[in-house]
């Protein structure tokens, strides 16, 4: 859709064409990176519903989903498994190992998947990746080394403003809107 599209740069739009695969960290992106704990230690997140409405759509184009987190999480646990997410790997100190694993596994090429982080555990993904992105509200020196960073802020619908760009790309968009 030309109306999404026009908001990036044609090398932009051209990775975005290629992907097949959108893999992303967890807090700081579908969540707005704050860690709420009730008074029996049980942790609470806040998702936006915006990412897990596209989730069905990008399944329905053939592109795969999943989250490489550095932190356990139950409520990651639930979230994922709630939008059908294709994997949720989670304690994750190597994340450029696991990236490459579920490369291969997916039988992908690197320059297909697209990667969203937010910090410095996700810089060296940033470099494997076809399509590198951050969300608004991230540190600028994470910013300076990822090819979008997006309009949105983390927790705010950042994975939905991927999911539209690699749709749009991908010409799947208008289909969506059409069905």
């Amino acid at each position: 859709m030309k109306q999404i599209l026009a908001k990036y740069t044609k090398e932009q739009v051209k990775k975005a064409g290629n992907i097949k695969a959108i893999f992303f960290d967890v807090d700081g992106v579908l969540s707005e990176g704050k860690i709420i704990y009730d008074e029996t230690g049980k942790e609470i997140k806040n998702f936006n519903v915006k990412d897990g409405q596209i989730i069905s759509h990008l399944r329905k184009a053939g592109i795969i989903t999943g989250a490489i987190s550095g932190r356990e999480s139950g409520a990651t646990t639930k979230r994922c498994a709630e939008l059908k997410i294709d994997f949720c790997h989670q304690g994750i100190l190597d994340k450029a190992s696991t990236f490459e694993k579920l490369v291969q596994h997916y039988k992908l090429k690197s320059k297909e998947v697209a990667f969203i982080g937010d910090d410095i555990n996700d810089l060296v993904v940033f470099r494997l990746a076809g399509l590198s992105v951050c969300p608004a509200d991230t540190f600028q020196y994470i910013k300076d080394r990822v090819d979008l960073v997006t309009l949105t802020k983390g927790g705010n619908g950042v994975l939905r403003e991927v999911a539209d760009l690699v749709l749009s790309a991908r010409g799947e968009f208008e289909k969506i809107l059409e069905a």
